[in-house]
């Protein structure tokens, strides 16, 4: 594609930064978005807000895959294909774990995390530990999982692709995608999530080579054919729980690429954006505990301050679990790169005239 084809000079000062500022905050207006209908959801709808079925939730998981796509471009075009999927499974699987671990320990002692009083079987922790629950058919453990099985294939299958195709066939890709979610569709009445979101990505990718061109000229023409095409394919084939997608993708869409060009900043956000990964993990297990303790009051009034200490702590302990998780595993990963670089790399020849000894 032409996008990919630029050349390297203009390419440099977006590679050169390792984080962008309105990408961190565009992350932390999705997590907020999220955590909002979660948390807070179940308590507005008292007083007529359901902010589950409103799309918040979807609006915000809709932005981190645009988020990821455009990140995830740049990564590969920089970072060789080992370096770049353990960079990936370094920042995901530990905190993944520790979070499949404290379910198991709230189901252990009969928080009610799991359905039922027995909580979930055996085989939901196995399958959920090794990101299979929807090819084996299981329930997971958590109901956020859904999103990371979709975004860890996503990162196998673009970095295989950008491996074989060096970032040649977008379209075909996304719209093989979309006609393969129609097929479902027609034969089984119900699409997959798998292969509905997955070409969300791809729009993040579209928008990454986009602006790489200066918003003009083929690639420019490209996005808007990627995004108008899986519009349409949400619109026509996302289950009802996700009803309205297509419309929040174009908004999605017009807010990233404004906080692009804007230069969207803010501190909170900011910080709501680096930790936000953490946070979608654990954020379910504060609300679960709250409801295990102190069990719902009646009428939102009354579940207000619950609702605000419920937020703040989801927040509190995604923070910490970012400083002491993420972050010592993000370091190990990068660590261990270096010291596999330095077994591989060959000795330095000796030096004429050094003595051995």
């Amino acid at each position: 594609m032409s996008g990919a084809g630029s050349a390297p000079a203009r390419l440099a000062p977006l590679d050169s930064m390792a984080r962008l500022a309105p990408l961190d905050a565009l992350r932390g207006l999705a997590i907020a978005m999220v955590v909002l209908s979660h948390v807070a959801g179940p308590h507005l709808v008292s007083i007529g807000i359901d902010l589950g079925n409103n799309g918040l939730g979807t609006a915000g998981v809709l932005l981190f895959f645009l988020l990821s796509g455009y990140l995830i471009q740049g990564n590969l075009e920089r970072q060789p294909l080992p370096v770049f999927l353990s960079r990936r499974l370094f920042k995901i699987l530990p905190a993944y774990w520790l979070n499949i671990a404290a379910i198991l320990a709230l189901d252990t002692l009969g928080v009610g995390v799991g359905a039922g009083e027995a909580g979930f079987p055996a085989i939901s922790y196995a399958a959920s530990a090794l990101m299979v629950t929807d090819l084996l058919g299981v329930e997971a453990v958590s109901g956020v999982f859904w999103t990371l099985l979709i975004e860890v294939r996503f990162y196998v299958f673009i970095a295989l692709y950008h491996r074989l195709l060096g970032g040649r066939g977008l379209p075909l890709v996304v719209f093989g995608l979309i006609a393969l979610n129609g097929l479902s569709w027609g034969l089984r009445g119900h699409g997959s999530a798998l292969i509905v979101f997955f070409p969300a990505f791809y729009v993040g990718v579209a928008i990454h080579r986009a602006e790489r061109s200066g918003w003009a000229g083929r690639p420019m023409a490209l996005a808007a054919g990627v995004i108008a095409a899986l519009a349409a394919s949400l619109t026509l084939f996302a289950d009802p729980h996700f009803a309205g997608s297509g419309l929040l993708l174009i908004l999605d869409v017009a807010l990233f690429v404004g906080a692009l060009r804007l230069g969207l900043r803010g501190r909170v956000l900011e910080f709501l954006g680096r930790t936000s990964y953490s946070t979608y993990l654990f954020h379910p297990l504060v609300g679960v505990a709250f409801d295990h303790l102190f069990g719902r009051s009646e009428g939102f009034v009354a579940d207000l301050p619950w609702m605000a200490v419920a937020l703040l702590l989801s927040i509190a302990l995604g923070a910490l679990l970012h400083r002491f998780v993420e972050e010592p595993m993000v370091r190990l990963g990068k660590g261990l790169e270096g010291w596999g670089a330095a077994l591989r790399r060959p000795p330095s020849p000796p030096v004429p005239g050094e003595s051995a000894g």
